[in-house]
């Protein structure tokens, strides 16, 4: 819930989502643990609060990023037809919305078949089994895995969702579910498109805060909610722009 109301003051506040133009939904799985009736009560009362959580019927865990996934795009499919863009975001991301919503609407035309990001390239499948990311050579026998955008931020045209579940029926899945993201890329011929300026997708920043470098940013990966807070705060204070734009 942290991370969560970290976002509900930052990003997730700003005047675009205010104004409806975009809309930030958090999604969940079920509680693990002996206390599962009251995380479960708090979810509730959050809820009640926020009106802003979406909440399935699967384990929350990291071995279920994947399902989470699933869950994610049916219900962009089944309840977003009026909407252009999705973006899928890790709760610990400090996100631009002007800047991103600028990018996707830079093209002359809605782009279909699309989906941007930090794209990795040649990935290698893991088989030490010591790892964190192992996965069995019966389970994705290849070397390395198709492009995929990493899962901390990426972007996608509405018209991807139902395309890729229906996929996703003949692809075995992995757990790692930015990769299988590409392996349901790759069945459908679909290449991810790396954003028009790649710098502004950070997964690793410089330790030292540098007010200039992040004013640029559209996402970045922070150490933890005060964190987000902090840096985000810092950036909306009165002050020079770096010659750069800045996020309002």
């Amino acid at each position: 819930m942290n991370a969560r109301n970290a976002i509900r003051s930052t990003w997730g506040n700003d005047s675009l989502v205010k104004d409806g133009d975009v809309l930030v939904l958090f999604l969940l799985g079920l509680p693990n643990g002996s206390d599962f009736i009251m995380q479960q009560i708090r979810i509730h009362q959050e809820n009640r609060r926020h009106r802003d959580l979406l909440q399935s019927n699967f384990v929350d865990s990291y071995r279920n990023l994947t399902i989470k996934t699933m869950v994610m795009m049916e219900w962009l499919r089944d309840r977003c037809p009026q909407a252009y863009y999705a973006a899928k975001v890790d709760a610990d991301m400090l996100i631009n919305v002007v800047a991103l919503t600028k990018m996707l609407l830079g093209p002359k035309s809605y782009q279909s078949n699309y989906i941007t990001g930090l794209v990795w390239y040649d990935n290698v499948v893991i088989r030490d089994q010591s790892s964190k990311f192992y996965i069995p050579y019966e389970v994705y026998s290849k070397p390395v895995y198709p492009p995929y955008p990493l899962g901390m931020c990426y972007i996608i045209s509405m018209d991807l969702p139902d395309k890729i579940l229906d996929v996703s029926k003949e692809i075995k899945p992995i757990f790692i579910e930015d990769a299988y993201i590409g392996l349901c890329l790759e069945q459908l011929q679909i290449t991810p498109t790396n954003p028009p300026n790649l710098e502004q997708f950070v997964v690793k920043p410089p330790q030292e805060y540098d007010r200039c470098y992040y004013l640029n940013l559209i996402a970045v990966i922070t150490d933890s909610p005060a964190q987000l807070v902090s840096y985000w705060t810092d950036l909306h204070r009165p002050g020079p722009a770096c010659g750069k734009e800045n996020l309002t």
